[in-house]
């Protein structure tokens, strides 16, 4: 009977810790549904920043490159090449430039979960408690005997101890 209440006890506190844990522990499902959203998070804003990226890219080598598109930005910035006339137009709004936005940062958020330690310890608690539940009952039942510990202590208390030096 002592066997069976000790592993009954096991048994629950195991179980109060499966049931912790797996789905708010460290490693549960609920974190690991967090991660995997800021994850998509972070996979949507690098494509987004390899996209300007190679916009960039292209813009900077056509800039070496290309004689037309260096021509029109000269153009744009106010130069004017030989025997090139300039007329001016009031009223028509000037052409803005594209400015690339980057997006937000991101940063890592803590996810929220129950840590080890507690799920350990409210399992060894559960254990602790079960395994005094039992203990009362069999108590209750006459199943304990104390006789025996009060025989010990008893036969402890009728020897004599020396003190030598």
């Amino acid at each position: 009977m002592k066997c069976f209440r000790f592993l009954f006890a096991v048994f629950f506190g195991t179980l109060v810790y499966v049931l912790i844990s797996v789905p708010m522990g460290n490693n549960g499902f609920f974190a690991e549904k967090k991660l995997k959203e800021q994850k998509q998070i972070i996979s949507a804003h690098t494509a987004s920043i390899e996209n300007i990226n190679s916009e960039l890219s292209l813009e900077k080598n056509a800039l070496e490159h290309d004689l037309d598109v260096i021509a029109a930005y000269a153009k744009k910035l106010g130069y004017v090449s030989e025997n090139e006339k300039l007329i001016k137009v009031s009223g028509l709004p000037s052409r803005e430039t594209h400015v690339f936005n980057p997006g937000t940062a991101e940063y890592h958020r803590e996810t929220p979960m129950i840590s080890e330690g507690f799920c350990k310890i409210a399992a060894l608690i559960v254990m602790v408690l079960v395994y005094m539940i039992l203990l009362i009952m069999d108590i209750n039942r006459g199943l304990v005997d104390f006789s025996s510990i009060k025989n010990i202590f008893k036969s402890s208390q009728s020897v004599t101890i020396y003190d030598m030096q």
